[in-house]
């Protein structure tokens, strides 16, 4: 839709007429009516200034402006991701291709990601197989960013498994700020969930202890709501695997356990065997060091 048709959705949704709305935010009724008809712009003052009015955020604005859909460069990405998922990599390298022509006509930094993603998937997210260069460049551009908005934090949660450990715990910084920042802003709570948790899996994984309880404890910050079940459960989990870390096995396993109960009882199978063979791999590995 058209802003002016969103504008004049909204308006009618609320049961505001264009008179009400004009007076409201100093305008005229038929500059109202001209903008709602697209023959008049209007400023972002003007935009903010109306939702406001009509108690609609900017989020539910452009989700109605491109027809009830998230961002279509954010599906592209999740339309990738589903067609990995369901292992049509042939359709992926097809895309790839046009991909490509595009960024080559466009230089849209986006479509520049798209591509190193396809090849990645190409190539079954194996580091081996991945050119290097690749990967640098998406970890240069991510550090490049002080303040990151939503596409970068996608942006890792994509690469994260492939970049070195050190590169990924530079990145822990840029999420930290982004979630103190941005702790009320409600559509970053599934991506940042996905971050946290990979981030706490990939610094474990690869001993980063110090960056493992900088995470936890932020992490324990971000998901207070009562609603926020399931982070709260991996919460738990990852105490857990910090005590273990910390040499108090028994208490962490206790934790661990705790977790893995929540998980089974809500009949999360899958979930429960994937933390439980992380579980299992810490136990083994810290034996193994005190052996």
């Amino acid at each position: 839709m058209e802003i002016g048709q969103v504008i004049r959705k909204i308006r009618k949704n609320k049961n505001i007429t264009q008179q009400q709305l004009a007076d409201a935010i100093n305008m005229t009724r038929p500059y109202i009516a001209r903008i709602e008809s697209g023959k008049n712009s209007i400023s972002s003052d003007k935009l903010t200034e109306i939702l406001d009015y009509c108690n609609v955020t900017y989020n539910e604005f452009f989700y109605m402006k491109n027809d009830y859909k998230i961002a279509s460069k954010m599906n592209e990405f999740n339309y990738v991701l589903k067609l990995y998922y369901a292992n049509k990599i042939n359709e992926i390298s097809i895309m790839k291709k046009g991909i490509r022509e595009k960024y080559e006509g466009n230089g849209d930094i986006f479509l520049r990601h798209l591509y190193i993603l396809c090849h990645c998937i190409e190539n079954g997210f194996e580091l081996n197989s991945i050119k290097e260069e690749y990967i640098n460049e998406i970890s240069d551009y991510l550090l490049s960013i002080d303040d990151w908005s939503y596409y970068e934090l996608v942006i890792l949660n994509n690469f994260i498994f492939l970049f070195p450990p050190s590169t990924a715990f530079l990145m822990t910084k840029n999420l930290l700020n982004r979630a103190e920042k941005f702790n009320d802003f409600n559509s970053d709570t599934k991506i940042m969930s996905y971050l946290f948790f990979n981030l706490l899996e990939f610094s474990i994984k690869y001993e980063g202890y110090q960056y493992s309880r900088i995470v936890l404890e932020a992490a324990k910050k971000y998901f207070t709501e009562s609603s926020q079940f399931f982070e709260q459960t991996l919460i738990i989990f990852y105490e857990g695997m910090i005590d273990i870390i910390d040499h108090s096995i028994s208490k962490g396993i206790e934790k661990c356990n705790k977790a893995f109960t929540i998980f089974q009882t809500l009949g999360h199978q899958s979930i429960y065997e994937k933390y439980k063979k992380d579980l299992d791999q810490l136990i083994n590995k810290t034996m193994s060091t005190k052996a």
